[in-house]
């Protein structure tokens, strides 16, 4: 029985949509919203395979972490000296992160985003948008792996349309790379650290009053 539930096209398109639908619906404040949301995606995954293995929860070692470090270095210094300059030029408006202007000397509050971030966006985020995504996807289309990293980097960027059209492209490029990431090494903690490591230098420089240079 749990096979065939697993292995059911119908059923992994309806589990794929409640999460996504639960974007949408305001049932908790940041960072719980999408906190809450991997608790759901817990839920489902378990409910559906009758264990988590789909997600890919590998183990973190000493070489996970320095291929995360390593990833983050290299994806922060094309993102951020390349194609997000590139963005801005073509479109002739820098993502709009004004949400973000608060931030700037506010220590308390520096301390409390960062670690609401790792929370929402980090775990949250890379747990629904990369392991539960990859997993549904898997059972529906199959093992099309480029497809899949496409339709997952627009899930993903879509949420973020309050940063304007410039922040939306750049969240799906974003989003693209985390695919990549995703597919070649099939460790969800990997991304967890890669996509908090981008995250926590964006908040720190926003706290240090350098927005502006993701501008």
């Amino acid at each position: 029985m749990t096979t065939k539930l697993s292995n059911n096209k119908l059923l992994s398109l309806v589990l794929l949509l409640i999460p996504l639908a639960l974007i949408y619906v305001p049932f908790a404040k940041f960072p719980w919203h999408i906190g809450g949301i991997g608790l759901v995606v817990l839920l489902l995954t378990w409910l559906q395979d009758r264990n988590l293995k789909a997600l890919n929860f590998k183990t973190i070692t000493g070489k996970t972490i320095l291929t995360a470090v390593a990833l983050w270095i290299i994806l922060e210094l094309c993102m951020d000296f390349i194609i997000q300059p590139l963005i801005t030029r073509i479109l002739n408006e820098p993502a709009d992160y004004g949400v973000f202007a608060g931030l700037e000397g506010k220590t308390k509050t520096y301390w409390k985003m960062l670690g609401y971030m790792w929370i929402s966006a980090a775990i949250g985020e890379e747990l629904l948008f990369r392991g539960y995504v990859f997993a549904q996807l898997k059972k529906i289309i199959g093992d099309q792996k480029l497809l899949s990293i496409l339709i997952s980097a627009v899930l993903f960027s879509v949420p973020h349309l309050y940063q304007g059209t410039a922040g939306l492209i750049t969240t799906f490029i974003f989003g693209l790379a985390f695919g990549f990431i995703y597919i070649r090494y099939q460790n969800l903690y990997l991304n967890i650290i890669v996509h908090g490591l981008i995250d926590s230098f964006f908040l720190t420089m926003a706290y240090l009053g350098y927005l502006s240079f993701f501008g």
